[in-house]
């Protein structure tokens, strides 16, 4: 008898955490910060180095950026990270404004199928204009990136 006592104590303990389990679960994510383009974690603090790291990325929406492609409900944008000489992060959209394809890392710049050449942080070396450039931290050990509100270049 005592046996039974103890499976129906422990059925009744499990049914009690899986009720707590499904009524905080939602609390939780109801109360976090939303997590939309304008605090997009890129990529971990670890990873940016002084050579440029290449990211692929969904945004939620479009923002009018430029090299942005449609992939279904959401936008692919391909953006570069790198360390500035500050000690902050860069993040660059890899789309050249000069000849209209992506940017790639070609030594110690950025270059693009015409030949253009920036600084790792979107600076013109022998480019007619400056690569897009997007407002990040560090936070929390993540790279974040806010899509919605570019830094004016120039």
């Amino acid at each position: 008898m005592p046996f039974a006592r103890y499976a129906v104590a422990a059925v009744l303990g499990l049914v009690v955490l899986v009720a707590l389990m499904l009524v905080v679960r939602p609390l939780i994510f109801s109360f976090a910060p939303e997590r939309g383009d304008a605090n997009y974690a890129v990529a971990p603090a670890t990873e940016v180095g002084a050579t440029p790291l290449a990211r692929s990325l969904l945004l939620n929406e479009s923002h009018g950026l430029p090299g942005e492609q449609p992939n279904g409900r959401r936008v692919a944008l391909r953006v570069l990270l790198s360390q500035t000489v500050a000690g902050g992060v860069a993040a660059v959209n890899a789309w050249s404004p000069v000849a209209g394809c992506e940017v790639a890392v070609a030594g110690d710049r950025l270059r693009d199928c015409d030949g253009s050449t920036w600084t790792y942080e979107g600076i013109p070396i022998d480019a007619e204009a400056g690569l897009q450039r997007f407002p990040a931290e560090v936070r929390s050990g993540a790279v974040i990136v806010d899509f919605t509100h570019p830094l004016p270049t120039g």
